[in-house]
């Protein structure tokens, strides 16, 4: 969808006549040249820039209201992950460095202390005490630090907490019952141990990778060793990564996801000024603070989210600025903008093992295969940044003793140059990175009232699939691509690791998937898709076969006429769930009204009773008629009949082993599309596992049956492929209520 800047871009390429007077891709810096010879559409993009309007609405008396809120809902003691996200939602609103920041970092450290969050509530009352806390309270505020240290089991801590409370006593005295809680933690303090640092778990063993390179197919990776099935190949951290933003993300508060580590599901320490940049703890949210401080006033101005894999370019040019240039300080050559490029270039080609930023920047761009309008649109939005840096930020007042080396105008077409190609490498290398998002409490409160733990039966409501960041893994980025890989993908954090899902050879090459999937795009859509955005034609084996039945057996009907019971493709715009469908062989049409009835009972306003569960069973039944074995359908209509009855599963004996039934066929097309190490597979077996948990709260005996069995430890082997804090919520789950 075409947004604010992807219009401007269109109206400057069209005005200027960009296509004729750039021509061809004759280098990055040439680009950004001609851009830089039309005076007019810096104006344009400084214009555009100044225009945005702040997203964040920050006001003390808003962040007022958000605490206010917070303080009557945990009052109630009924719903404190409800009161938690009220104080954060003060947090976000509140303008930087104020009383009221400070205040709703006190008052969420209370939440999380019920909570037993003890680490995050300790960081809560810093940033309160640093954040200008009255005075007169932060006695009590010091005390809780203390409470926190000393749960926590942290000596140190606690030593220095009680050294600011003996100091804050001399200044104003203490009333008796702090003095008697004072002097029993100073008795306390000397009975904890000094904290050790917790061995790591060992680690895995890789084979030796070897790059090679082919002109019809340009570097690749192939393995020294043999690689069993399900043994690692690699691991890799992301050298550059952001979120992905997309239109459900809420004004008053961004996703909850660590921009430093990459821990995801956090409790947000957001950057005090933005309010949108969102760190794990006080410590990533500093060490970050040398790159988000350029992109800060991108983040008031909503302006990431506007320029897509742009952000991603921008970040990585940050990332890799001060190891690129850094070596060239004491040089008495005379640089330009040219000569800067080239010998960046130049370097990363030959020292890239000794830097992550060099195996960056030798990656490949296409930018003399791709569409000379899509060329184009990169380099303004490339230039734009570069105007962005200089205009709303201090990058260029702290160049330090680079400016030396160039002027600033000079700088400027060298970062420009250096940003378009970035964006130009991530079109072709990004990497999405997946994880399970947890729902916000207040528009689904699925955690328990004095826990982090899932309440009963709410798993498959509290966790979804989600892409939550684009990285770039320059490594990871030269496995060539096949539409039937023999590697899949997990990712912990920030860090990739891949694992072989099939026996590949000494000498093998490792095949990853750009996207289109055999199994989930028909050839005739995967090959424009690869041409398009990675300009190649794909030839890998499933390319080239002559059929696409890989794909089609999850989209085939099958006429339920006895006479025809031929199998065959929906014409394009057919859809059974809009209106009744025709087959193309016997030419009778199929009554489709189950498939809308089912439908139906998702879109009604009406409440659902588990007495209409009969009703859509039949219904989906009759669906089966005409549904070949692995059918997508048979998802979607699952999918919404659990949507409207599992809740009531736990009322009738019938509609719990019925809906059992169904969960287990819809984990096996699952399994069978995407393999047991998935997220498609995992976020399948939520419902059995969640239809387990309510049988066993149930009155009378419980005993798993024995597929059931087998597929909970599937299950518990499949959630590996997420990070540690994802998988170690779903087999708590597991464990409390399923042993």
């Amino acid at each position: 969808m075409e947004n604010g800047w992807d219009l401007t871009v269109g109206n400057i390429v069209q005005t200027y006549g960009l296509v004729e007077k750039i021509g061809k891709f004759d280098g990055e810096v040439d680009v950004i040249r001609k851009l830089e010879s039309i005076p007019e559409i810096r104006k344009v993009c400084r214009t555009w820039l100044k225009k945005l309007p702040a997203v964040r609405d920050s006001n003390e008396e808003k962040s007022h209201l958000y605490r206010e809120n917070g303080n009557k809902i945990f009052r109630t003691r009924k719903s404190p992950h409800v009161a938690l996200e009220a104080y954060s939602k003060a947090i976000f609103a509140a303008p930087p460095n104020t009383i009221a920041q400070a205040l709703a970092h006190a008052n969420r450290a209370i939440v999380l202390m019920s909570l037993k969050r003890f680490p995050d509530a300790f960081q809560d009352c810093q940033l309160a005490l640093e954040g200008g806390y009255p005075v007169e309270n932060r006695m009590r505020v010091l005390f809780r630090q203390a409470e926190c240290s000393l749960q926590m089991r942290d000596r140190e801590r606690l030593e220095r907490v009680l050294e600011k409370i003996g100091k804050l006593g001399e200044e104003q005295e203490m009333m008796s019952f702090e003095l008697e809680r004072y002097q029993k933690l100073l008795k306390l303090v000397e009975m904890i141990a000094i904290s050790e640092i917790p061995a790591e778990d060992g680690d895995l063993s890789f084979p030796e990778l070897k790059e090679k390179y082919e002109e019809s197919v340009g570097r690749f990776i192939v393995t020294k060793d043999s690689i069993h099935k399900g043994a690692p190949i690699v691991r890799e951290e992301a050298v550059s990564f952001v979120p992905v933003y997309d239109a459900r993300n809420r004004s008053e508060l961004p996703p909850f996801d660590c921009q430093h580590c990459g821990e995801v599901n956090i409790i947000p320490f957001p950057c005090a000024v933005c309010g949108r940049a969102c760190y794990c703890s006080i410590t990533c949210r500093l060490e970050h603070d040398a790159i988000h401080q350029y992109e800060c006033p991108g983040y008031e101005k909503h302006l990431w989210y506007l320029i897509g894999i742009a952000h991603l370019g921008i970040r990585s040019f940050l990332d890799g600025w001060e190891s690129s240039t850094s070596v060239y300080l004491d040089s008495e050559e005379e640089f330009t903008p040219e000569i800067m490029f080239k010998a960046v270039r130049d370097r990363a080609k030959t020292d890239h093992p000794k830097y992550p930023y060099g195996k960056v920047f030798r990656l490949v761009t296409n930018f003399e295969k791709m569409d000379v309008i899509d060329m184009i649109q990169y380099s303004l939005t490339a230039y734009m940044l570069s105007i962005y840096l200089s205009d709303f930020t201090k990058f260029y007042k702290e160049l330090g003793d680079r400016i030396n080396l160039m002027s600033k105008e000079n700088w400027s077409l060298y970062v420009g140059a250096v940003i378009f190609r970035h964006i130009g490498q991530l079109v072709s290398n990004g990497h999405a990175i997946s994880e399970l998002r947890g729902s916000v409490a207040s528009e689904n409160n699925c955690l328990e009232a004095d826990s982090f733990n899932i309440k009963a039966g709410f798993l498959h409501r509290y966790f979804e699939s989600a892409r939550v960041f684009t990285g770039i893994f320059p490594q990871i980025s030269m496995f060539n691509h096949s539409c039937d890989p023999n590697i899949r993908n997990c990712f912990s954090k920030k860090a990739l690791t891949v694992y072989a899902t099939e026996d590949i050879p000494e000498g093998g090459e490792i095949f990853n998937c750009y996207g289109p999937n055999y199994k989930v795009m028909g050839k005739h859509e995967r090959r424009p898709a690869l041409q398009q955005q990675y300009c190649f034609e794909c030839k890998c084996l499933k390319c080239v076969e002559a059929d696409d039945s890989g794909y089609d057996i999850y989209e085939q009907y099958k006429c339920p006429f006895k006479k025809c019971a031929k199998t065959f493709l929906l014409q394009q715009n057919a859809d059974p769930f809009e209106k009744d469908i025709k087959c193309p062989m016997c030419k009778r049409i199929i009554d489709c009204s189950c498939f809308q009835l089912i439908a139906g009972g998702m879109s009604s306003d009406m409440d659902t009773s588990y007495e209409d569960f009969e009703d859509a069973m039949d219904a989906y039944n009759k669906c089966k008629l005409f549904l070949t074995e692995y059918h997508e359908s048979k998802i979607t209509l699952a999918h919404m009949i659990f949507i409207q009855y599992l809740p009531f599963s736990g009322l009738d004996e019938r509609c719990l082993k019925t809906l059992k039934k169904l969960a287990q066929e819809f984990i096996e097309i699952r399994e069978h599309r995407f393999g047991m190490m998935s997220p498609e597979y995992v976020v399948a077996c939520f419902y059995l596992v969640d239809l387990l948990v309510i049988e066993s709260k149930c009155e009378g005996e419980f005993q798993i049956d024995a597929e059931s069995v087998a597929i909970v430890e599937n299950f518990k082997k499949a959630v590996q492929i997420f990070g540690t804090g994802t998988r170690t919520t779903i087999l708590n789950y597991v464990k409390v209520h399923l042993g």
